[in-house]
């Protein structure tokens, strides 16, 4: 996924919620009546969309502190030319915005026959907006597993962490969230899940997480 459908993504999720919690609430009405009352019979209206997507806007831009995201040059510098035994086949990075809310990310692909890994890092400068789009599992708990693979929560070296692994497919996905603004992603496909795990160690994450 691009900076741009991500971008958009916590965007739409964001201006949902803050709509979703602008109505009357129905336990009582007092709210309403109040209302009534003040201005001689017209309740105040729910939140537009216009003002929603102001708050949208705020929200993005932070309380006054807002910070700028790493330039992808950097992470870029922090993909390997080889994970788990594969070499890289490709390098990319981006970096893109609306509404004053940036998002700098990092991309590389590896191959050995028809082993495939895909590995990315997203800084989103700790957006909380963000990482509700990006990361929900970070303030979930899963664990499921059957004959077929597993997905469950995690930590990896004390950071949060989300995986799944099919055993069928032999396929695997981690996503791994780092100080709070950095996302590690890493799809496998056609790796046993041995080698998917190691593709993990071979990333600095203390590196990553000074960075700002």
């Amino acid at each position: 996924m691009t900076n741009q459908k991500l971008i958009i993504a916590c965007i739409s999720i964001f201006t949902f919620l803050y709509l979703g919690c602008g109505g009357s609430s129905n336990d009582g009405d007092t709210t309403g009546q109040a209302a009534t009352e003040e201005t001689g019979g017209a309740a105040s209206e729910p939140k537009n969309i216009e003002e929603a997507m102001n708050e949208v806007q705020k929200a993005l831009q932070g309380d006054g502190e807002k910070k700028e995201v790493v330039d992808f040059r950097a992470l870029k510098e922090l993909l390997p030319e080889k994970v788990a035994g594969m070499e890289r086949t490709a390098h990319s990075g981006e970096k893109a915005g609306a509404m004053g809310f940036n998002m700098s990310t990092a991309s590389a692909e590896y191959r050995d026959g028809d082993k495939e890994l895909e590995l990315a890092i997203v800084d989103f400068a700790g957006v909380a907006t963000a990482m509700m789009g990006i990361a929900a599992w970070a303030s979930v708990e899963i664990d499921r597993e059957d004959e077929n693979g597993y997905e469950r929560t995690t930590t990896v070296e004390g950071y949060k962490a989300f995986e799944k692994y099919s055993n069928k497919n032999k396929s695997g996905e981690l996503s791994l969230l780092v100080a709070d603004r950095f996302i590690i992603t890493l799809k496998g496909r056609n790796m046993d899940e041995k080698s998917f795990k190691s593709a993990i160690d071979e990333l600095n994450l203390k590196q990553l997480a000074k960075m700002e």
